[in-house]
């Protein structure tokens, strides 16, 4: 699989997103109002030399259901690292993301999962459906948004 980069900086930090595996077909990209159905893995800390020594802090794993995280984009129910790092997806695309600060918990951190201020935030997502449309699906957006007439 081919990887694209994309870094831009924001107020001295790096914000990196790569694309980890690309989608083997897309006729459909994610945009702001989408209702997005993700896999993901968030974390923070410095690497070690355990595993890559990141504490895990939050995944689609964690919450128990068995499913993928339901989320509409651009709601602000994800952190804007997080939220801006999942534009233009296709469903069965993965991406990893690393967030400075200023896009995730700033100084102030997040108590619920006990992370510390300033900290760089770790992700990988996978868009697994977007409006309902699973990889491989050949619909156009406007196929999708059809409204039928009664």
């Amino acid at each position: 699989t081919t990887t694209t980069t994309t870094t831009t900086t924001t107020s001295q930090e790096e914000y990196v997103v790569r694309v980890t595996k690309k989608a083997t077909k897309c006729n459909i990209k994610s945009r702001r109002g989408d209702v997005l159905e993700v896999r993901y893995e968030g974390r923070y800390g410095p690497v070690s030399n355990d595993n890559d020594g990141r504490v895990v802090y939050d995944s689609s794993d964690l919450r128990g259901t068995g499913q993928p995280y339901q989320f509409v984009l651009g709601s602000g129910d994800m952190i804007p690292g997080v939220d801006q790092g999942m534009y233009d997806m296709c469903p069965g695309e993965s991406r990893y993301l690393e967030i400075p600060p200023l896009l995730g918990y700033g100084s102030r951190g997040n108590k619920l999962f006990s992370i510390p201020g300033n900290q760089k935030l770790y992700w990988s997502v996978e868009l697994v459906r977007l409006n309902s449309v699973e990889e491989g699906d050949e619909r156009t957006r406007d196929e999708i948004e059809e409204r039928v007439s009664w």
